[in-house]
């Protein structure tokens, strides 16, 4: 099974737009995880064994944490609203199949959550059905949303290379199509408004987020670390990046001083950044 292991630290070379060191600072953490598992798969930057997803979850549960829908979130960055002290934000990327093992813990603790999902190459296999994801939305507890038609990952074809006139053969059309596209079918399956996007592997730049608004997207979710707060653009939501691999001291550390933290396992190479040329 082919795993798109870029959704991770290196999504901060995030390819002519560096991400700034962010101070710490008071706001609302949104956390980021990919494939939840229970078949024994080594643990690892986008895979994060069930029984230590479920650890995590009771500790925000026994420390009060509300988690937010993306309404009420979007509605605090607006200052619209108010949310408790220990409000976070929960977020599945790239519509897995495993991710249906995290709706019994989330359920058990009433936790919200949204799936961000792949709409044309990331549905069947190894990916959730659209069954699954008709079910997901229909959840009093979870959400649904766009993570672009293809989720185009390769550090020199993506997104910011096609808008950037740096592939041949592709353009900013093409990078229009991958976020229109996702936002309508999306919208003719479920019923509904789709207006939050996730940037695949929080790759991005000042085009694509043009290109996001004249899509009809209201909230860009990237990959960059850091809390948000009120009065901060929600073109640019900041996400933390969970590694499997690291233990309760490292997520804690994570959701407490918004940053990556970056764990090892035996015998796992590092990832690290990828160059960009």
């Amino acid at each position: 099974m082919r795993r798109w292991v870029c959704c991770s630290l290196i999504g901060l070379a995030l390819l002519g737009h560096a991400a700034q060191a962010q101070p710490t600072h008071p706001g609302v953490p949104v956390l980021i995880y990919h494939q939840i598992v229970t078949d024994g798969t080594p643990p690892g930057e986008t895979v994060i064994p069930l029984s230590r997803f479920a650890e995590q979850m009771r500790y925000l549960h026994e420390q009060g944490y509300r988690t937010l829908s993306l309404g009420e979130f979007a509605a605090y960055l607006r200052g619209r609203t108010t949310v408790p002290a220990r409000s976070v934000v929960l977020t599945l990327d790239d519509g897995w199949q495993s991710g249906l093992n995290a709706v019994p813990v989330l359920e058990a603790y009433g936790m919200r959550a949204s799936f961000w999902i792949i709409v044309d190459r990331g549905i069947g296999g190894p990916y959730l059905e659209w069954s699954d994801i008709d079910a997901l939305d229909r959840h009093p507890l979870f959400e649904v949303e766009s993570h672009t038609l293809s989720h185009p990952w390769d550090r020199q074809d993506n997104l910011v290379t096609w808008v950037d006139g740096r592939v041949p053969g592709r353009t900013w059309h093409d990078a229009l199509a991958e976020l229109t596209g996702s936002r309508r079918r999306l919208e003719t399956r479920l019923g509904r408004s789709v207006r939050f996007l996730a940037w695949p592997c929080g790759w991005y730049n000042d085009r694509l987020i043009r290109l996001a608004r004249w899509a009809g997207y209201t909230t860009l979710l990237t990959a960059e670390p850091g809390f948000n707060s009120p009065g901060d653009d929600l073109r640019r939501i900041k996400r933390l990046f969970v590694d499997g691999a690291c233990g309760m001291d490292e997520f804690v550390r994570t959701l407490t001083e918004g940053r990556y933290v970056v764990c090892q396992t035996a015998g796992r190479p590092s990832i690290g950044h990828l160059p960009y040329d």
